[in-house]
């Protein structure tokens, strides 16, 4: 039960703070060039300068997210476990 609960916690606090990364992200990327991230339909549009700061940036910021949920669903499971420890009387 526990796994499933660090799963499902994991899970959600790195769909959460992946999607407000992506948000913020993009609102930066628009603010310092003035135009839309790149997306997949304007392939040709995009010159291979472009392409490779925003995939370099965009990889450095997934993998900030990631460790920093994992490390903070594991903060609350361990305090979810201890609160539920206190109170626990079987």
């Amino acid at each position: 039960m526990d796994k499933l609960m660090d799963k499902a916690l994991t899970m959600g606090i790195s769909m959460a703070g992946g999607l407000a990364a992506t948000k913020a992200f993009e609102f930066a990327w628009e603010k310092a060039t003035g135009e839309q991230a790149p997306k997949h339909d304007d392939v040709d549009n995009v010159t291979i300068k472009k392409a490779l700061v925003f995939a370099v940036t965009s990889a450095a910021i997934t993998a900030t997210v990631q460790i920093l949920s994992q490390r903070g669903a594991k903060a609350a499971t361990k305090k979810l476990r201890s609160g539920y420890g206190k109170r626990s009387e079987v």
